[in-house]
């Protein structure tokens, strides 16, 4: 006697332990593993956020004061800098002055003048010639002649040259021109040296040639005759002057005016 089997069907179209139940089981697999990796990744916190915090604890920064300009201090000189070279600007001023002096207080003349009408009447025999110098002052420049002997101030006469060329004397010729460009005649009554009185000679140089100096370019001693002196001064241009006499030892002075 033989057993007979009803073929039952399936949904997947196979028949019980067919071809088709074992590619369902292999489905069934397949979303098992689907479904615990889903876990897996729920419960790292990829999900909802409620699984345990694996992301590293944040670093605590040191907090530092901020800097600001204030806080900064100022730059002090390198000692390897040198200063800067570039002049300060300075207040102006006027010629011959500087900025912290008065301006100069004008003075002298521009025309003739002597000691007397009759100045050459005025002869100092107690007097000679010593030595000749130049100077320069904040407002001028300063001519002395100075003198031997116990004499009184001989007779004196100044005039002014636009020239730098005068007639000389005893010979009345134009005299060899002088450093710049107008000048004083210088003449007076007494010797230029001691020679003719039996006295010392002149101690010093008989020319002068400044450099630097605002207004008297030289001065020199011309000529001697009969008691009488001649003397040039050179200047750069015509300018006012006035004529002193100063006792202690006897000095003619002539300041010619540069503020």
């Amino acid at each position: 006697m033989s057993d007979t089997y009803e073929q039952n069907t399936v949904d997947d179209g196979g028949t019980p332990g067919g071809p088709g139940a074992r590619y369902g089981l292999i489905v069934l697999a397949v979303l098992a593993l689907v479904v615990a990796g889903l876990g897996i990744w729920w419960f790292t916190g990829g999900g909802s956020g409620d699984g345990p915090d694996t992301s590293p604890a944040p670093i605590e920064s040191t907090a530092f004061p901020s800097e600001t300009a204030s806080d900064i201090p100022s730059p002090t000189p390198d000692e390897t800098t040198p200063p800067s070279t570039t002049p300060d600007p300075s207040p102006s001023s006027t010629p011959g002055t500087s900025a912290t002096e008065e301006p100069c207080e004008e003075f002298g003349i521009l025309e003739a003048s002597d000691s007397d009408d009759e100045w050459f009447n005025d002869l100092a025999a107690d007097l000679w010639g010593r030595t000749m110098r130049v100077g320069t002052h904040d407002c001028y420049d300063r001519w002395v002649f100075e003198f031997a002997g116990d004499g009184d101030m001989p007779g004196w006469s100044v005039t002014p040259h636009d020239s730098n060329v005068f007639l000389g004397d005893p010979s009345g010729e134009d005299i060899e021109p002088l450093a710049g460009n107008a000048s004083l005649e210088v003449r007076f009554a007494a010797w230029p040296d001691g020679t003719p009185l039996g006295e010392d000679p002149f101690e010093d140089e008989l020319q002068i040639v400044t450099s630097g100096f605002p207004a008297i370019k030289e001065a020199r001693i011309l000529s001697g005759f009969e008691g009488m002196t001649q003397a040039g001064i050179g200047l750069d241009r015509a300018r006012p002057y006035r004529v002193t006499w100063l006792p202690d030892p006897g000095r003619l002075v002539i300041d010619v005016y540069t503020g």
